[in-house]
């Protein structure tokens, strides 16, 4: 069954994207650590077998699952166990390694940049705060993303846009993409992962989270103008989603994340 997280067009276009890019390129300067954004199946692999190499990953989440992952180069810890290579060169002829292995883990140890238990954690939590708009974004590409997909499933996406905030019936949406409602549902979660309800109303939150940001606009007018028939539904429907209620989505957005998007750059 096909799933939104497995659309072959989403990594790219994420790994393309300018917030990507952008942020990458920032945090490379910012830090000297380069930052990859992997499918979780396909990562790398790391030097696991020495007993120092610490490599952050940080998952990217859409619709509570994990898709992929943002991945920094290896470092070791200058504060940790492992912080001088006497006890990495004890450990490994503990595990039985001979002097040439012990001193080919000494060229790699000492080339590895080493960093404080306190550095690694600031780097993580500047990529997690990274990755949950990385994984906003993720799900708005997957909302444009028609490839592959029957023509059916393309006008009900269509239609669902163009009328959020309209009140939106499975079998109107059903007719107008040409298929029963019998099998507009089969088809429709299929393609999407996700049923007709569920769709909608996160098609809804996500254009919510467009107006919330503009300091003008009211929380009670803008559940109606993306839809929603009453606040209560509304704030529901958005803590499902996103975890938190519409006000303390407002209020946790940085000046930076508001200006990503109301440039549209998302």
């Amino acid at each position: 069954m096909n799933h939104p997280l497995n659309h072959p067009s989403l990594l790219p276009q994420l790994a393309q994207s300018d917030l990507f890019l952008k942020f990458r390129e920032a945090f490379e300067v910012a830090t000297g650590r380069h930052l990859e954004l992997q499918l979780v199946q396909d990562q790398k692999a790391t030097p696991d077998e020495l007993p120092f190499p610490v490599v952050l990953k940080v998952p990217v989440q859409v619709n509570g699952q994990s898709f992929a992952e943002l991945v920094l180069d290896p470092v070791r810890l200058s504060d940790g166990e492992y912080a001088s290579f006497d006890k990495v060169a004890f450990t490994l002829l503990d595990d039985g390694c001979d002097a040439a292995a012990v001193r080919r883990a000494q060229a790699v140890f000492q080339d590895m940049p080493a960093l404080p238990t306190n550095r690694l954690e600031a780097l993580r939590t500047m990529v997690q705060c990274f990755s949950t708009q990385l994984g906003d974004l993720a799900y708005r590409l997957f909302l444009q993303c028609a490839d592959n997909e029957p023509p059916a499933v393309r006008r009900a996406r269509q239609h669902i846009t163009q009328h959020l905030a309209q009140p939106l019936c499975l079998e109107e949406v059903a007719r107008h993409s040409g298929v029963s409602p019998f099998h507009f549902c089969k088809i429709f979660k299929r393609f999407t992962g996700l049923t007709f309800t569920e769709y909608v109303n996160r098609a809804r939150v996500e254009k919510a989270k467009q107006l919330l940001i503009k300091p003008q606009s009211r929380v009670t007018e803008v559940a109606y103008d993306v839809g929603f028939q009453s606040l209560s539904q509304f704030n529901r429907s958005f803590r499902r989603v996103m975890d938190q209620s519409p006000t303390e989505f407002r209020s946790s957005m940085t000046p930076a994340e508001k200006r990503h998007m109301l440039a549209g750059k998302f």
